[in-house]
């Protein structure tokens, strides 16, 4: 499959929902390389896309999961993820594209200082969290909007596990 039918394929995939309970939960465990602990924070959008928040010692990223298998043929790509929380300000990332595992791709940034911000806008969440992924490599724009129903608890937890509060 070409690069730009992939992508084709992923934002009809990404544009199949536009708006969904978000279902926000946190895991932990013990990082054996640092002997603290490493965490991811998912807000689930569709069974196939979710938001994902990781940290562990040494990183923290912010990536927009789709359920799909990476070709082998594919390249990685670049992406512009804009996130808003409620009424605030937009936070605008630099991602690219690459496989996150065997059942999903990802759209991934580790800007760490404006993550800190989201973080922040989403502890303090009320309603709704706008999603935006735009190519201008494609011509391709989608965008989404997640509740933020348990946002705010799972996000102190977050925070706190990756000693970032």
């Amino acid at each position: 499959m070409r690069t730009g039918t992939a992508v084709a394929v992923a934002l009809l995939g990404l544009a199949m929902s536009s708006q969904t309970f978000a279902q926000w939960s946190t895991t932990t465990q013990d990082d054996i390389f640092s002997g603290g602990q490493k965490a991811m924070m998912l807000g689930d959008i569709t069974p196939a896309q979710a938001v994902a928040f990781d940290c562990d010692s040494e990183n923290l990223t912010l990536a927009l999961l789709q359920k799909e298998k990476w070709s082998d043929t594919r390249t990685s790509t670049s992406w512009n993820l804009l996130m808003k929380v409620d009424k605030g300000e937009i936070h605008r990332f630099k991602a690219v594209s690459l496989k996150r595992n065997d059942a999903y791709i990802q759209y991934v940034t580790n800007e760490k200082d404006e993550i800190l911000k989201l973080l922040g806008d989403l502890r303090d969440a009320k309603t709704a969290i706008l999603l935006g992924l735009q190519s201008d490599e494609f011509n391709s724009k989608w965008s989404g909007t997640v509740s933020a129903t348990g946002s705010t608890r799972e996000t102190d937890k977050f925070l706190q596990a990756c000693k970032l509060k």
